[in-house]
């Protein structure tokens, strides 16, 4: 059972270890008499066996393998039957690529997008190639002199010819521009041009409407069988729904949050005893030096990792790995949605499903941020300067580490009771939603049909088993009822004194803004300690309803609604999902008017007015078509013309047309459609991975074909093996996926052609003009083709400007932080409605509530869609050739470092706000009231507190006054969140547009609100004696854009006298930590301190990459007795190092001298 829980928690174990295992007795316990199995007996691993581990080979890629491999195999097996033969006759080759194309080892709900985009545009095409052929043919008719004597081969006709050539042009530009425009088309697409490329080099050989007709009905009718094959093996062979893809994922992710909460359980372990602040900085300083180590040797003398940043670090990756999942969890649940199922949960659980998981591990993550604060904290305080510090830094930090040390401890047992709550919980979800395997015992009984008697049997319940649900809510409790000892322990160590000790002179306002940081970092982790629990609890509470009511009983078929459907094919046009403007709850709020910000409407434009008159409204129209055609989609679909032409007019020219025929040159057009891209590190990328997978497609062919001594069974049969082999590059590495395509293509193209020439002999496979080559003269000719094709797509790719993925990353980050500034915008909107109470029932449409979540869940999924592509332009970048100075990788890394660090900080913000502590009523105990630090010493010696309950716990009126008091403050100091969204906004438009950065930017300081909230608390107790001796610091810090660091010459002081008026009462007193809203306030301020510390490192990369607008100079005071002056002057977008006057300024001692003279002359004429 030991062993089978520990694979049950993911925990990830050696892969060449078996764990050890205990001899049961009859009940299941562990015999202690039973003998141990020792190691050396256990039986090694086969050959095989090793093999397909380090292959990383398991069933389902195998079956996945052997289904991919399957339809071109069926469509080359087919054609060797005569019917199928005399109907298609040469292009019978098209039914195997086409297969290919479909891509049958898609699960099945993307497969039937696919399927369906694909029927449509084969139709479409279809008919846009009949037409085509029609026009082409009548330009013939029109320009053919009557009485010409009809001919086996139609002559040269060039008007038919251009016709053809404009109908192929003007083809690949619309259908790339739709590619563009619409990734979901990207497969379709390829299959309309292969379509279109085959028409159109065909059409000029058309000479009558018949043969058009038919040769256009054999096309469409090789394609359709060819999809029909895909959508056999697809549903009948080893079929693999979207369900279960999502179900599988759910199970994964199960495992990694498991194994987070062991990692962070054994991370808070580690530090109980060491100094976690050095542990922080060492994690971090070896992140930063991870990518500079790439490349050089192994084993050098750089610094090894301590225990604790070793276990930093693992939990780190196991975290972003539970992200990097999630996402993928976001992206498929759609499909999942959408699919056909014969099953036992609906689109709707699902989706209810993901969304409770969801509030799980958005907790759960979250707590893996106290790597980062103790980073943060080392950094802010100067304790990562090494062993040279001064004594009194180290005093200060190791009084410090004391108090955090002895803060985990007492975090132990508490972490212990959720973590065990957590697991458990997670195990019994899996179980009673099928997503987990029932253990052995429980699935023996359960198909006996026993009855599971707890008392006989003697033992507690386990995960999945009725009532389990109990044991954990009594779990979550008893955590519940511990949450006050970790801050009376805290108080215990010397945080926040009574209030008698507050006028010792030694407890300075230092030492009170340290404390409150440290309860805030407590409170910050108790809530979401606490928020993971209540969200197990729900979790399970919507498991155990799906086994009540019986949905997890009896399967039954599931149908998506007609509206899913519907939503879904709007988004497939439009790209992107329903925006909230045009909802049609918008208004519907019960008669109450509500009047939504500039953010929730379409973007302006700033050189017109929104259109008043129906004359307006044209021009918009008007003006539209004209921005289409100037599109970055329209412009990519005409370089993609430009390139099919370039081997396409070869066709319709008649001194080289018979040759384009016999050298297949189709083929070269094919590549260019299908290896085509907008940028060109992917286009060079492209082009190698091409012409590769075509010289291993050259040389596998030629061993299928003479292995087996050119005999048609034997040549399918390696064919069949070569595809299987092939298949699992295609599953296990996705970047060279292109590459693996082309390779199963070309493997098609060449044997499907030879055996099709077996088959229905030379005479008729020459008949169209192709001219037969022998197998090892095919192959080479058509790595030329494809080898050609290629290097004219990467032409007009770089042709004749690039887009590179240097600039696409660029605008990518600069969208993010765009996103990111709205998102925080639309936060802090939520925030202020919960205080105010004028948000609503989220639940209820066309409440603020509602669409401030419909707006919050639309942008947090197109920066969950932003930051894998920033991630893979990133990596395409480094196949670019560099011309001039090398890229600054490091800076963008670190952009996209902080901006999804920043976006992960505002998710949690996000969770906290929308999730507020609720005690679950018959489950869990009433919360224990927060300890107030009077009361600390008589309830540590079990005595009760003779101290009355704060007035705040009985009087509801008191509590209200406190929120109160909270929203008045944080209205007050609504700046300094402004200035944080005006710092994105500003950073997101300079990296678009290139502009330089001003000299400083403003950005509110960490815990700025609770230094003010400090400053207003003297205030109202000192009076006005000390306002002049005590000036604090303005709301915002005016930050240096050169350095990205804060420029204290800058600031100056500003009254506190407003703050401290609408303050009544002391929001930061320990007292009110049992007041609903403190601990959520302490989370917010937790998380804006963290993005503050990263906005600071983004304004220095920025600034780094596009400069500072700084007109200043410098005097150099050691030429002053030569008369010399050297000045150096700072011109926008200059690096910081321009400041001094060095190189890369421009030297403005000429230019002053002259201006100087002139002024001279001018004078002495006016005298």
């Amino acid at each position: 059972m030991r062993a089978t829980r520990q694979q049950q928690e993911g925990i990830e174990q050696p892969q060449n270890v078996t764990p050890k295992t205990e001899s049961l007795d009859d009940d299941g316990n562990a015999d202690d008499d039973a003998p141990e199995i020792v190691p050396e007996k256990k039986k090694k691993p086969g050959f095989v066996d090793r093999i397909f581990t380090k292959l990383n080979l398991d069933t389902p890629t195998l079956l996945m393998m052997f289904k991919g491999s399957l339809p071109p195999t069926i469509g080359i097996a087919m054609y060797q039957a005569a019917p199928v033969a005399a109907y298609f006759s040469t292009l019978g080759y098209l039914v195997p690529i086409i297969s290919v194309i479909a891509l049958a080892i898609l699960p099945r709900g993307k497969f039937l997008m696919n399927l369906f985009l694909n029927l449509i545009v084969v139709c479409f095409g279809s008919a846009i190639a009949l037409l085509a052929l029609w026009s082409s043919i009548k330009a013939r008719e029109h320009t053919t002199p009557p009485g010409t004597p009809p001919t086996l081969l139609a002559p040269y006709n060039s008007s038919q010819s251009a016709v053809c050539a404009i109908w192929l042009f003007a083809n690949i530009w619309f259908c790339n521009v739709v590619r563009a425009k619409l990734p979901s088309f990207n497969l379709p697409v390829i299959i309309y041009s292969i379509l279109v490329n085959i028409s159109a080099t065909f059409g000029p050989f058309m000479a009558t409407t018949p043969a058009a007709i038919a040769f256009v009905k054999q096309l469409l009718t090789a394609m359709l069988v060819a999809l029909a094959l895909a959508t056999g093996v697809n549903l009948f062979v080893f079929p693999v729904s979207s369900r279960l893809v999502i179900f599988k994922e759910f199970a994964g992710a199960i495992g990694l949050l498991k194994k987070v909460v062991a990692l962070q359980k054994a991370y808070l372990v580690k530090i109980e005893s060491e100094d976690m602040f050095a542990a922080a900085t060492r994690t971090d300083t070896m992140a930063q030096a991870e990518s500079e180590a790439k490349g050089k040797k192994k084993g050098g003398n750089g610094p090894k990792l301590t225990k604790e940043a070793k276990a930093a670090k693992v939990l780190e990756q196991t975290g972003a790995a539970m992200r990097e999942l999630a996402g993928k969890m976001h992206a498929d649940l759609p499909f999942a949605k959408r699919d056909f199922a014969w099953g036992k949960l609906d689109a709707k659980d699902l989706g209810e499903m993901f969304i409770l998981f969801r509030n799980v591990y958005t907790p759960v993550l979250g707590m893996t941020t106290i790597i980062d604060i103790f980073k943060r904290v080392s950094e802010r305080r100067g304790w990562n300067i090494g062993d040279d510090a001064p004594e009194e830094v180290v005093a200060e930090k190791n009084m410090e580490k004391r108090v955090w040390n002895e803060v985990m401890r007492q975090m132990h047992e508490p972490f212990e009771i959720l973590s065990e709550a957590i697991v458990q919980g997670l195990d019994h979800i899996g179980i009673c939603l099928e997503l987990l395997p029932q253990p052995k015992k429980q699935s023996n009984k359960a198909a006996k049909g026993a009855d599971v008697d707890v008392e006989a049997r003697g033992e507690e319940l386990q995960p999945g088993e009725s009532g389990f649900s109990r044991i954990v809510d009594e779990k979550v409790a008893l955590f519940n009822a511990k949450r006050g000892e970790l801050l009376r322990k805290w108080v215990k160590q010397g945080g926040l004194p009574a209030d008698e000790e507050q006028d010792d002179y030694e407890y300075t306002e230092e030492r009170r803004e340290r404390d409150q940081v440290q309860l805030y970092i407590l409170l910050f982790m108790e809530n979401l300690m606490h928020a993971s629990g209540e969200a197990i609890q729900d979790l399970m509470a919507f498991a155990d309803k799906k086994v009540e009511d019986g949905t997890m009983k009896n399967k039954r078929l599931i149908f998506p609604s007609f509206r899913r459907l519907r939503r879904w094919f709007v988004g497939i046009l439009s790209n992107e999902d329903t925006s909230a403007e045009q909802a049609p709850d918008l208004m519907e709020t019960n008669n109450t008017i509500v009047y939504f910000g500039d953010g929730y409407n379409q973007k302006k434009d700033p050189e017109h007015l929104p259109p008043a008159t129906a004359w307006e409204h044209f021009g918009n129209g008007l003006r539209k078509v004209s921005e289409f055609f100037g599109s970055e989609e329209s412009i990519f679909g005409f370089r993609v013309a430009c390139a099919t032409m370039t081997i396409g007019i070869v066709a319709f020219l008649e001194s080289t047309q018979r040759f384009f025929m016999e050298q297949r040159l189709v083929w070269a057009m094919i590549i260019i459609a299908i290896g085509m891209t907008m940028t060109s590190g992917q286009s060079f990328f492209g082009f190698l991975c091409r012409v590769g997978g075509t010289v291993i497609a050259m040389v596998f062919s030629l061993i299928i074909w003479y292995i087996a001594n050119e005999h048609t069974p034997g040549v399918i049969v390696f064919l069949w093996l070569s595809l299987f082999i092939d298949y699992y590059f295609f599953l296990k590495f996705p970047r060279f996926i292109p590459a693996v395509m082309i390779t199963i293509v070309t493997q098609v193209l060449i044997i499907g052609y030879e055996l099709q020439v077996l088959k229905i002999g030379q005479a008729v496979a020459e008949r169209t003009g192709q001219r037969w080559y022998p197998t090892y003269e095919l192959a080479p000719y058509r790595l030329a083709c494809v080898a050609g094709g290629s290097l004219i797509a990467f032409i007009w790719t770089v042709f004749p400007s690039p887009l590179t993925d240097r600039t696409w990353l660029r605008r990518d980050l600069s969208a993010t932080l765009y996103l990111i500034a709205n998102y925080f915008s639309v936060i802090n909107s939520t925030l202020q409605a919960k205080i105010d109470n004028t948000a609503g029932d989220m639940s209820v449409p066309g409440t603020p509530a509602h669409q401030l979540f419909k707006i919050r869940r639309k942008i947090f999924g197109k920066i969950q869609m932003l930051i894998p592509s920033m991630s893979q332009h990133s990596d395409w970048q480094r196949f670019e050739p560099t011309i001039g100075g090398k890229f600054p990788r490091e800076a963008y890394d670190q952009i996209i470092l902080r901006s999804t660090r920043i976006m992960g900080y505002l998710a949690l913000m996000s969770y906290t706000i929308t999730h507020p502590d609720h005690v679950r009523p018959g489950i869990s105990k009433p919360k224990e009231k927060r300890p107030v630090p009077n009361q600390q010493l008589e309830e540590e010696q079990g005595e009760p507190s003779s101290r009355p309950p704060s007035i705040a716990a009985i009087i509801d009126d008191k509590d209200d006054a406190w929120i109160k008091a909270l929203a008045e403050v944080m209205a007050s100091f609504s700046t300094t969140h402004h200035t944080i969204l005006s710092t994105l906004t500003l950073l997101s438009n300079s990296l678009l547009s290139g502009q330089s950065l001003p000299p400083f930017l403003p950005l509110p300081r960490p815990y700025e609100m609770t230094r003010r909230l400090m400053q207003a608390r003297r205030y109202n107790t000192n009076g006005s004696e000390d306002e002049d001796e005590d000036e604090e610091l303005p709301p915002f810090k005016l930050v240096d854009s050169h350095t990205g660091r804060d420029d204290d010459m800058n600031d100056h002081p500003l009254p506190s006298r407003s703050v401290g008026d609408v303050v009544g009462m002391d929001i930061l007193d320990p007292k009110n930590m049992e007041q609903p809203g403190y601990a959520e306030f302490a989370v917010i301020q937790v998380c804006i301190a963290l993005v503050c510390d990263d906005l600071e490192v983004l304004v220095r990369a920025v600034s780094g990459l596009v400069g500072v607008v700084d007109f200043s100079f410098r005097v150099d005071e050691s030429k002053k007795k030569t008369g010399g002056h050297a000045l150096g002057a700072g011109v926008g977008s200059v690096s910081s190092s321009t400041l001094a006057g060095g190189g890369g300024a421009i030297d403005l001692k000429k230019s002053v001298s002259r201006m100087l003279s002139k002024r001279g002359k001018g004078k002495g004429k006016a005298e």
